[in-house]
C-alpha cells in the first residue's frame, strides 16, 4: 500500500490532533483550510477515507520555535505530498 506522507507539529496531545486530521479526512467541507480536507477532495473522491498511519518523529521539543523550524525543516527535507507550503509560511512568520 502506498502512504503519502505530512508532517506536522503540535503542542496538543497527539490524539487530539490525529483526531483533528480523521475528521477532516471524514468531513472535508468542515474543515476547508485543512490539508486533509484538500487531499480527501482532490485524490480520494470516490473513495472513503484513506487511513493514517502516524509515526512522532520528535518528542522533547517543547518551545514553539523549536517545534515549527523542525517542522520546517523536515517538510523541506522529505517533501510530504500532502502538506501545504501555510505551514512553511507560518514558520517564517514565527522567525522574522
Amino acid at each position: 500500500m502506498l502512504y503519502e506522507k505530512y508532517v506536522g507539529e503540535t503542542a496538543r496531545p497527539l490524539y487530539a490532533r490525529i483526531d483533528e486530521h480523521l475528521r477532516a479526512l471524514r468531513n472535508p467541507a468542515s474543515y476547508i483550510k485543512s490539508s486533509f480536507s484538500h487531499h480527501r477532495t482532490s485524490r480520494h473522491t470516490r473513495e472513503d477515507p484513506p487511513g493514517l498511519k502516524v509515526t512522532a518523529l520528535h518528542r522533547s521539543l517543547e518551545s514553539t520555535l523549536e517545534r515549527k523550524l523542525m517542522e520546517a525543516l523536515t517538510i523541506n527535507r522529505i517533501m510530504p505530498e500532502i502538506n501545504n507550503r501555510d505551514e512553511l509560511m507560518d514558520t517564517v512568520r514565527l522567525i522574522t
